[in-house]
């Protein structure tokens, strides 16, 4: 999938390590906490963003909550990834039962994300 975003965008080494860790995040969250088997990731480019969407086919999660709270304590195991995510995107959110994620990720005109 990187690879295919890669041959359109000619992303530098920082913009795929942003891009693979969005990526490792919402899929790792969803099978970590799902109650289902199947996610959906869906993603679209431009020269202007990457657009990420994380489709969970389980019950969602209160997103609500977590993005508002203070950054996790990071002398402690687990907690970080949409804290990581939040600080990445130029966009990030949920729909409203947290069974979407979507991230964008704005490039600028120097090409870097």
């Amino acid at each position: 999938m990187l690879e295919q975003i890669n041959d359109h965008m000619q992303l530098d080494e920082i913009q795929k390590y942003t891009i693979q860790l969005i990526l490792w995040e919402l899929v790792s969250n969803v099978i970590r906490h799902s109650t289902k088997k199947y996610a959906t990731v869906h993603i679209s480019w431009s020269d202007e963003a990457i657009v990420i969407e994380v489709i969970d086919e389980g019950d969602g999660f209160q997103w609500e909550e977590k993005l508002s709270a203070p950054p996790p304590d990071f002398t402690r195991p687990g907690g970080r990834g949409l804290f990581l995510v939040q600080q990445l995107a130029s966009h990030f959110s949920f729909d409203e039962k947290g069974k979407r994620a979507i991230v964008v990720v704005a490039r600028n005109k120097g090409g870097e994300i």
